[in-house]
């Protein structure tokens, strides 16, 4: 019997790739979105090689301390993670959790030696995502609840604002388990007022529905919402030209509101220029090719029955259903000129990861061997006493990497004196000096300062708790730096060269630049001499 288990992470920063899990809350209900079981609220110890971004601790009021006094260790944390995602019959559910939450989990699992994809899968768990089902609403049927605005007039999906905006019950935002209340309370509120939508999203967890709903082998038009296409609320009709070159779980598809006959003399290198282009880079008249592709093991929102969306519905967001039929029936005409298959092969090949990417950000660079798992599988069961002698040798070399650094996080004693010294020598490279565009001590120290100053040159009274959280965040930082760089090779950040921020953001962009001056000692002397 399945049953549904809300879950919601806070974390040290945005990037669920780089940053740490801090909390972790889940609830589990039935497919009724009754409560079946007790609420679990997790925390995590901070990483020895990790430092938290000010901002996010700002935001959700979670410190080093407070994960240090409470939390678990991150391998006993990641197992009773497991435990829960990982049960029978389980649907892992969240809010913005496919994008965010479920990359959270897979890095999580990937630096501790475990499977990152099995717990969606195995024992007929699935993942899905209420997101996806409050954009479909929107787009499809407004009526259902009221909708706040951005400042700029756009409809807020933002979790806070939608519950407040339909007096759902949402006592503290940025906290695990009250964020999972609320979630659950919203996915009820469309469940009860619209029950076949909310069940055909739900449906779409499964990937071989969503396949089916995008119809490749039919090249038929089918609705699409997502992040995209603002003006329409999310809303596109979509053609499927082709499979991913390299992810099977992947449909690339055209948008029908444009024409097709511009692929007639396209060539792949100007296609990729006008897909992959960063905003920030893009020219003044650019305009993005109207390709995407859409994973259907991310439980996309996706019709093939195109009467979904109401004539009136459709006038009122401006959706050209004729001009889409239109040009549906011209990429029949186009496709009969271009090799699409060939085309988008080159367009949407993935390019090889960075050799100089660290390994624990590398989860993407391909999937592991049988050997080599079976080979993790056999040294997470050691015991603690046996692990200084094991010396296993794996396919993948990323492996080599992740294995130190579990030992090194987790059973510091099995290591050797030359895995100490690189263990010490990963810890200065990316705390002191921001290799890997880490965040270092420099740029926490700078990033209070900058806090710091906005708190004061607020309008409002200064929240001393506020005031509290930027100190405990800048003296774990200062405790971190005087283990790993005891001779302040890093200075600290001063007062009168940090810029005032105008207002603090709750999610803060991470600078580009790090902060601090170079290491006049190499680290691998530095880790020597500490020892000594």
């Amino acid at each position: 019997m399945n049953t549904m288990l809300f879950f919601d992470y806070e974390t040290t920063g945005l990037d669920p790739g780089r940053e740490r899990p801090t909390q972790f809350a889940c609830v589990r209900t039935d497919m009724d979105l009754e409560i079946v079981g007790k609420p679990t609220t997790l925390y995590c110890k901070p990483s020895p090689d990790h430092l938290p971004d000010a901002g996010a601790c700002l935001a959700t009021g979670i410190t080093p301390q407070l994960c240090d006094e409470v939390g678990l260790p991150e391998l006993q944390f990641v197992r009773e993670v497991s435990r829960e995602l990982g049960a029978p019959g389980t649907v892992g559910t969240g809010y913005n959790s496919v994008a965010f939450d479920d990359e959270v989990t897979r890095f999580m699992l990937w630096r501790n030696l475990m499977d990152p994809y099995e717990r969606e899968w195995k024992n007929d768990c699935s993942r899905w995502d209420v997101m996806m089902a409050v954009r479909a609403t929107c787009a499809l049927r407004p009526e259902t609840m009221d909708w706040p605005r951005d400042d700029d007039g756009r409809v807020s999906f933002a979790l806070e604002r939608l519950s407040s905006a339909n007096q759902l019950l949402h006592e503290s935002a940025h906290d695990a388990l009250s964020d999972v209340y609320a979630t659950i309370a919203l996915a009820r509120l469309v469940m009860e007022r619209q029950p076949r939508l909310y069940a055909h999203c739900l449906a779409m967890r499964n990937k071989n529905l969503a396949m089916q709903e995008m119809g490749l082998e039919r090249r038929q038009p089918f609705i699409h919402i997502g992040r995209g296409a603002a003006l329409t609320a999310g809303l596109r009709m979509m053609l499927p030209l082709a499979a991913h070159p390299t992810n099977r779980n992947e449909v690339i598809a055209w948008d029908l509101a444009h024409d097709p006959r511009e692929l007639l003399d396209m060539d792949a290198e100007t296609a990729r220029k006008r897909l992959f282009t960063r905003v920030k880079d893009r020219p003044e008249g650019f305009q993005r090719l109207p390709l995407d592709s859409i994973a259907a093991n991310q439980s996309p929102a996706v019709f093939s029955n195109l009467d979904v969306v109401s004539n009136l519905r459709a006038a009122e967001l401006g959706l050209d259903v004729d001009a889409a039929m239109k040009n549906a029936a011209t990429m029949v005409r186009v496709l009969q000129a271009v090799d699409v298959d060939r085309l988008l092969g080159v367009v949407f090949a993935r390019d090889s990861l960075d050799a100089e990417a660290d390994a624990e950000v590398a989860l993407y660079a391909g999937l592991l061997g049988n050997t080599d798992r079976r080979t993790l599988d056999q040294l997470r069961l050691l015991d603690p006493r046996e692990l200084s002698a094991a010396r296993p040798e794996f396919d993948d070399s990323r492996l080599a990497t992740l294995w130190l650094r579990y030992k090194a996080r987790h059973y510091p004693d099995a290591l050797s004196p030359r895995e100490r010294d690189k263990w010490e020598e990963h810890r200065f490279e990316k705390l002191v000096t921001g290799a890997g565009a880490s965040r270092s001590v420099a740029m926490v120290r700078e990033d209070v300062v900058r806090y710091r100053r906005a708190l004061v040159a607020s309008s409002d009274l200064v929240d001393p708790g506020k005031l509290r959280i930027l100190d405990d965040v800048l003296a774990h930082a200062n405790g971190i730096a005087a283990e790993i760089d005891p001779y302040e090779s890093v200075a600290p950040a001063r007062p009168d060269a940090a810029p005032a921020l105008a207002s603090i953001s709750p999610f803060p962009v991470q600078p580009d630049m790090f902060g601090g001056a170079d290491s006049t000692m190499s680290p691998r002397r530095r880790a020597i001499a500490r020892r000594a």
